[in-house]
Order: C-alpha cells, then sequence, then structure tokens
C-alpha cells in the first residue's frame, strides 16, 4: 500500500472519530450523596435500596436502621469516595414500614433530564448571593408504599419523583445475614418502644391527634397558586421569604425573586420565616411555625385552585404580633390557629 493511501487512511480514521465524538454528548457529572426521609409517626427500616446513575450506584442496606426524622428531613448520610458523578437515572427500595408490619419493594426511572437540569443551574444562596448547588438526594419513605425523591440544597428542597411500591413478602431464610434481625419476632415491638426513636412528644401527638392519614402524604403534595402579601410599618423592607411546605419542598427566596414576588404553585406551608429591615437598618424575624395543618390545608381547599390567592401576614401596630389570612379575588379566610414569633435578627 502506497504511503498516499496511507494517509488518506489515517484522515479517514481521524475524521470517522470526530464525527463520532461530535455525536455522543457528553455528560455533566455532580457531586451528590443520598440520604433516607420516614415521617416521626411512621418509622422505617432500610433493607435494601440504591440511587443508580450511569458511571455510580450510591447503596443503601441495613446499616442506615430506623429513619423517621420527619417528613422531608434528612437522615444520615454516607460518605462517597466518587466526586463527580452524573445524574441518576433509576431507583430501587426495599424497606420494611414498622406501624404496618409490611415490607415495599419498588424499581422506577427517574427524570435525569430533570434532576441534570436542577444540579446544573442549582440556586442563589443569600448570605453569599452566589451560586449553590443541589448536593442530596432524599428519599422518602411513607405509608402503603408512598416514595418520594427530593434534590436538597441548603434553603431548597424540591420534588422530583413520586412513586408507589408493591407490598412484598421475606422470609428470615431468605434475609441476608445482616438483615435477618428484622424477621426476629419482637424487633418491631422492641423499636417501637425505644424512646430514642418513638419520641415521648412523638407518641404525645399521636395519643391526642392519632395517627396521620396514610393518605396524607399524598394530599400535602396537592399545589396551589399563592404569593405572600406582607403589609409592615411604612419604611420597612422585606428582605427574605423561607418557605417549608407540607410536601417537604423547601424555598428561599430574596432580592429580584422576592420583589418580582410572582404567584407560584406551591404546596400548603408548614412554616415560614420572614425577615425585614427597618430605616436605622435593624432587622427583625418573624416565624410561623407551624402553620395549624388542618385549619391551612382546610382553607386552601376552600378558595380552590382555580384563582390566585394571597397569603396575607399584617403586622400589628406595636410589631409584637400579625394577623394571617388567606384570600383569593372573592374571598378572606383568618388563619387564627398558627403560631407566631417575632424577634431581633442579628
Amino acid at each position: 500500500m502506497s504511503f498516499k493511501k496511507n494517509s488518506y487512511l489515517l484522515l479517514s480514521f481521524i475524521l470517522l472519530a470526530i464525527t463520532s465524538c461530535k455525536g455522543q454528548k457528553m455528560e455533566e457529572k455532580f457531586e451528590w450523596t443520598g440520604t433516607v426521609s420516614a415521617p416521626e409517626e411512621y418509622p422505617m427500616e432500610v433493607y435494601k435500596g440504591a440511587i443508580i446513575a450511569k458511571d455510580f450506584t450510591y447503596g443503601f442496606d441495613a446499616i442506615w436502621g430506623t429513619q423517621n426524622t420527619g417528613w422531608g428531613n434528612n437522615g444520615g448520610v454516607m460518605s462517597v469516595t466518587t466526586k463527580q458523578m452524573e445524574a441518576p437515572d433509576s431507583l430501587s427500595f426495599t424497606w420494611l414500614s414498622l406501624m404496618e408490619k409490611k415490607f415495599y419493594t419498588g424499581k422506577w426511572k427517574l427524570d435525569k433530564a430533570r434532576i441534570t437540569q436542577l444540579f446544573h443551574d442549582g440556586f442563589k444562596d443569600n448570605l453569599t448571593n452566589k451560586k449553590d448547588n443541589y448536593t442530596l438526594i432524599k428519599i422518602g419513605l411513607a405509608p402503603k408504599g408512598k416514595v418520594v425523591v427530593w434534590l436538597s440544597g441548603p434553603g431548597f428542597q424540591t420534588e422530583v419523583g413520586a412513586f408507589e411500591a408493591n407490598e412484598t413478602t421475606i422470609s428470615k431464610e431468605q434475609a441476608y445475614s445482616n438483615a435477618k434481625y428484622m424477621l426476629e419476632p419482637n424487633f418491631i415491638t422492641l423499636t417501637l418502644e425505644d424512646k430514642m426513636i418513638m419520641k415521648p412528644e412523638i407518641l404525645e401527638r399521636i395519643k391526642t391527634e392519632g395517627m396521620p392519614d396514610p393518605a396524607v402524604y399524598e394530599l400535602y403534595r396537592k399545589k396551589y397558586p399563592w404569593h405572600p402579601e406582607v403589609h409592615l410599618p411604612v419604611g420597612d423592607q422585606l428582605i427574605l421569604c423561607y418557605y417549608n411546605f407540607l410536601n417537604g419542598e423547601e424555598e428561599n427566596r430574596f432580592g429580584e425573586d422576592l420583589t418580582a414576588n410572582p404567584y407560584v404553585s406551591r404546596a400548603v406551608p408548614k412554616y415560614i420565616t420572614l425577615v425585614w429591615k427597618k430605616e436605622n437598618g435593624t432587622k427583625y424575624g418573624l416565624e410561623i411555625k407551624p402553620f395549624d395543618e388542618k385549619e391551612t390545608m382546610a382553607s386552601f381547599e376552600k378558595l380552590g385552585n382555580s384563582s390566585e390567592i394571597d397569603l396575607v401576614v399584617s403586622l400589628n401596630a406595636d410589631g409584637k404580633g400579625a394577623k394571617i389570612s388567606l384570600k383569593n379575588s372573592t374571598e378572606e379566610i383568618q388563619l387564627n390557629r398558627a403560631k407566631i414569633d417575632i424577634s431581633k435578627v442579628d
């Protein structure tokens, strides 16, 4: 073969390689870990699970133990040596619901494109005014096999998936060695009697209010078009709104976002923190923590989601209290059972 032919052949291989590389989109990579969330009243025992990406699997097993830090709240986090991974594309999970005395299992596709976009875009940190990132993938386990997935970062938590698991049966003979303890006859009873897990305040809440309806974790996901309408003394300036919602999501709004204050499809609030600045520069904070869940859910439901809703916060003249209400174009409902605390902010 002549030198000229060899040169043509080499050039053809190079062009083919370049074309091939152009056709393959390089996947962006991110730093993330995983955790588990479960309601305080419904402890969940992790059996096994995995958040699965093309190039990495974040695993869960019995070492995670019992989880019930509260719906949407963080559980433990296991460190990983891999620091940059693609966004995950699927999730598998098996767990024991202690109150129900049932195992649940399932495997689901995740919305990789949306997760990638959220990882890429991140959000602005109110302290530094610079971009920050979602770094935690939180798996919420609720009764009746309900599974919710959130991305979490400082001041922001966003739902990226909701699924249903199936009941399953696991015998002591089938269980892997480190999980056999879950099948011991007295394991569930002893765990639910453990005051480190079922704390006195949880038991008191169950005693007075009863167990949460398992359906409520789906009801929490219902959204309405609303925004805050904050009435402050003349000259005072609202500088921050932090929202924590019943569905586990969170927002931290300030600057241009707060000035624009658009109506956004949001779940019912669990608690809200408002920070404002007086003309002399002194800052104050108002916490509505918590809203009364039944009152607030019923009020949003009554107003419906066919028209925009204002969450009205009117500071009293003496600055020591506030009135809270929900209103749309035709009706206003007072929220009288929300707990309000006002204090100076350093």
